[in-house]
């Protein structure tokens, strides 16, 4: 087994594009953070004087007797007062995401870009092999292809691991590099460690499910650029399952079997990714929101995905070990 680990990463460590894909998703979850935090409106302090005197130029009160007009006056300040209040709230509330510690749960969120790497990732090394046809080549020099397979998908976890360590590291650094150029950041509601553990531990494991279920998609069609279509037609798929499903009362929101939708793969990633952020980070979406900050919706799709990495691996290994190599 360490001369095929060895000999892995004298394969993998040759080929920049693998590199280049695995550090895209930090890079990219990185220009994402700062974008949105510059996107993000700064208005002006609220100055009641020069309201009052805009509204005096615009024409505010004019033909009303000074007393109606004064009150006039005054309840247009307190609306544009109160409108201002109400934004900066919510203006607050966005830039909180990017201050520290929240900005690593803010990077976390980057699932999709994770789970497109993921499957890139595994089409190309895993595609490649029959497509140049050195898989043959590979499996001579040892011929025991179950502990081939099982190197290569444990390398594919190792650079899902350290894309997600990368992601961790980022959403600590940068908060710290925005306050060293003077940006603006609020005090932000404390990230709860257990759920923050429990979100990264989860994006693991729908890591994993990824990797094995590219890697059965890739053995069978013998082709890394069919995988990227397969897994498309996949989605496709389980969402017009899910449209069909949601008709039927038992699974319609909070209903009996309305559990069973979480434990299909593409609808369990969604829910275990969204439950574990929001109860790390505790923010609401919009000011005066109540924040359910609850792991129990995350049970059925940690541990369905979990058994659909299993069964996903197990068919792979069962097909790659059986199917003919003549390339």
């Amino acid at each position: 087994m360490t001369s095929l680990v060895r000999a892995e990463w004298l394969r993998l460590r040759k080929r920049t594009s693998l590199l280049v894909i695995v550090l895209a998703v930090p890079l990219l979850g990185a220009f994402f953070f700062l974008a949105g935090f510059a996107s993000i409106s700064e208005q002006p302090p609220f100055d009641p004087a020069a309201t009052r005197a805009r509204l005096i130029a615009e024409g505010y009160g004019q033909g009303l007797p000074p007393d109606q007009a004064e009150q006039l006056i005054q309840d247009s300040v307190n609306a544009e007062r109160s409108q201002w209040e109400s934004d900066e709230a919510r203006f607050d509330l966005q830039r909180q995401r990017f201050a520290f510690p929240q900005g690593i749960v803010t990077t976390l969120a980057s699932s999709a870009m994770l789970s497109f790497a993921l499957i890139l990732l595994t089409a190309t090394t895993l595609g490649d092999e029959f497509g140049w046809g050195t898989i043959r080549t590979s499996l001579l020099a040892s011929s025991r292809r179950r502990s081939f397979l099982a190197v290569r998908l444990g390398a594919l976890a190792l650079a899902a691991a350290g894309i997600l360590i990368l992601l961790v590291v980022l959403g600590a650094i940068l908060p710290l590099l925005l306050g060293a150029v003077g940006a603006r950041l609020p005090a932000t509601t404390a990230v709860d460690g257990g759920a923050l553990g429990v979100a990264v531990i989860g994006q693991l494991v729908a890591s994993l499910a990824i990797i094995a279920f590219a890697a059965l998609v890739t053995v069978l069609l013998r082709s890394g650029s069919l995988t990227l279509v397969a897994m498309l037609v996949y989605v496709a798929i389980e969402a017009a399952i899910l449209t069909l499903l949601i008709r039927f009362e038992p699974f319609q929101d909070k209903a009996n079997l309305a559990w069973l939708l979480d434990a299909l793969p593409v609808r369990g990633i969604s829910t275990l990714t969204n439950t574990t952020l929001r109860a790390a980070s505790g923010l609401a979406s919009f000011p005066g929101e109540t924040v359910d900050r609850s792991l129990e919706p995350a049970i059925v799709p940690i541990v369905a995905l979990i058994a659909w990495t299993a069964l996903f691996a197990a068919v792979a290994f069962r097909r790659f070990q059986r199917m003919d190599i003549v390339e």
